[in-house]
């Protein structure tokens, strides 16, 4: 990616064709300069010096608005995304069976660990999932996509990732939403059955290991990472109401936490696994709103885009890979957002930069009018 930069930069610079613009750059840069300008307010400046390099990963937009101008290139992209997908979820897939002798026995860790890996396999069948409904390429490539994408969600759902299930969830249904509106009930319908069903009879039919983490008992468990999780939650929230304006800093927060929640027995983290807490703890009130403009700004260049595409019959029949990206990217937002309720995935790198980048992938432009 720096050196996708650097290319990027040289070509603005010595031949002044920079990369098309997203729309998001005002509030990336009102988000980048609050971080800067906080730094100096925070319990550990130096640190929050070196966690700015996370803005790095915002190049990533303009690298995938750079590359997605053509068909072409919008079809290997998701060839490259998916054969990366498949190969990981086929590697860990088969290391999990050789070592516990099925699946479903223990998490997916990934390259990293199974809220990282969740994430990135989550996005990876939200784009599948999106060729497969938009049509223009022949029946063996829908064959290829949909085998792909049964395999990297059957890699996700073994995570046991709550909060990727969620986000793939909602990101499927905000794509129904856009492209069928008159079925979305049909999909709410079904999750509210499917999620009776599941409670019902979920302890017979799911392995052991999996139910035991979506079970009603353990998710009521004060114990368990949800009860855990809610008790980072009010201490991030004694952490924003004391600095409202400048948040405590964009560094570790295991140091200060026992300032503001638990015991001896806590087990204190780094982070608040929340973006939403986690933004108004560190950058505060601000920082949270300009955090907010950043992530769903997209959606709403998203939708704009689609409905002239959509009511452009010829554009959508001659750019299917351009409407698959536009659709996916929605569905990949919405998701994003949702699972990042309870993890901090906007400070996780790997996570960040796929995202990030299909979200320029997505807003990448052809020269037909739009």
């Amino acid at each position: 990616m720096g050196m996708a930069l650097a290319f990027l930069l040289y070509k603005g610079l010595v031949k002044r064709a920079w990369p098309p613009r997203t729309g998001l750059e005002i509030p990336a840069l009102a988000l980048a300069l609050w971080a800067l300008f906080m730094i100096p307010f925070s319990n550990d400046p130096a640190q929050s010096g070196v966690f700015y390099r996370r803005f790095f990963l915002f190049a990533t937009l303009w690298v995938g608005i750079s590359l997605a101008t053509t068909e072409r290139r919008r079809y290997l992209m998701l060839a490259a995304m998916l054969a990366g997908a498949v190969a990981v979820s086929l590697a860990c897939e088969v290391q999990i069976f050789q070592r516990a002798g099925g699946l479903f026995t223990t998490r997916f860790m990934g390259a990293s660990n199974s809220m990282t890996s969740g994430a990135l396999l989550m996005i990876a069948v939200i784009v599948g999932l999106s060729f497969m409904a938009i049509q223009g390429y022949g029946r063996k490539w829908r064959v290829l996509i949909s085998a792909a994408v049964l395999l990297v969600a059957l890699a996700m759902f073994q995570t046991m990732t709550r909060s990727a299930i969620m986000g793939l969830f909602a990101g499927v249904g905000a794509m129904i939403l856009l492209a069928r509106p008159r079925v979305f009930l049909v999909f709410v319908l079904i999750g509210v059955v499917s999620m009776v069903g599941l409670y019902s009879f979920g302890e017979q039919i799911l392995p052991d290991h999996f139910w035991n983490r979506i079970s009603p008992e353990a998710l009521s468990d004060q114990s368990s990472s949800t009860g855990v999780r809610l008790e980072m939650w009010r201490g991030g929230w004694e952490m924003f109401k004391a600095h409202p304006i400048t948040g405590v800093g964009d560094c570790d927060l295991t140091e200060m936490m026992p300032l503001y929640y638990g015991d001896e027995n806590t087990r204190y983290f780094g982070h608040l696994h929340s973006n939403p807490m986690m933004l108004l703890a560190i950058w505060g009130l601000p920082g949270f709103a300009f955090a907010q403009w950043f992530t769903l700004l997209p959606l709403v260049i998203l939708v704009r885009r689609w409905r002239v595409l959509v009511g452009d019959a010829g554009a959508r029949a001659q750019y299917p890979a351009q409407a698959a990206w536009i659709l996916a990217t929605t569905g990949v937002v919405v998701g994003f957002y949702v699972a990042g309720l309870t993890e901090w995935y906007f400070g996780d790198a790997e996570a960040m930069a796929l995202y990030l980048s299909i979200i320029g992938i997505g807003l990448g432009r052809d020269s037909h009018p739009q």
